[in-house]
């Protein structure tokens, strides 16, 4: 594996299995991880009213 992929990997071990997460930010996203997990949140919590 390479420098940068190891960098956005990490594994989590749940009982006996073990899974490696490897995950990708787009340098030029017009909005952060926190507003999308927020804009996210907003949206399914707007489906659960209806």
């Amino acid at each position: 594996m390479n420098t940068k992929a190891e960098r956005n990997t990490f594994t989590k071990k749940i009982g006996q299995t073990v899974y490696i997460v490897r995950y990708y930010f787009n340098e030029e996203a017009k909005e952060t991880m926190q507003e999308k997990i927020n804009r996210m949140l907003v949206t399914e919590a707007s489906r659960q009213e209806m």
